[in-house]
């Protein structure tokens, strides 16, 4: 599997989401992670818009870290 890291910190809702696009556009076919970095201390929009809000037909599914709040795995199919 191969391993892709996004960081959304400082950036709008909607630079992140336009982020996540262009990463999942780019992002080679086959099992891929992202591991999105997000942040939680400043707010939860990031958070909230990759964990609920975000869509994509690659999406295979979305997993919470537990052990960081701040970060997020998106697994593409």
């Amino acid at each position: 599997m191969r391993i892709i890291t996004v960081d959304l910190h400082q950036m709008t809702k909607e630079e992140a989401r336009n982020k996540l696009v262009m990463t999942i556009r780019n992002a080679p076919q086959g099992s891929v992670e992202l591991r999105v970095t997000h942040g939680c201390n400043n707010g939860n929009v990031l958070q909230q818009m990759v964990r609920r809000e975000f869509k994509s037909p690659r999406i295979d599914y979305i997993q919470p870290v537990l052990a960081n709040d701040g970060q997020t795995l998106i697994f593409l199919k």
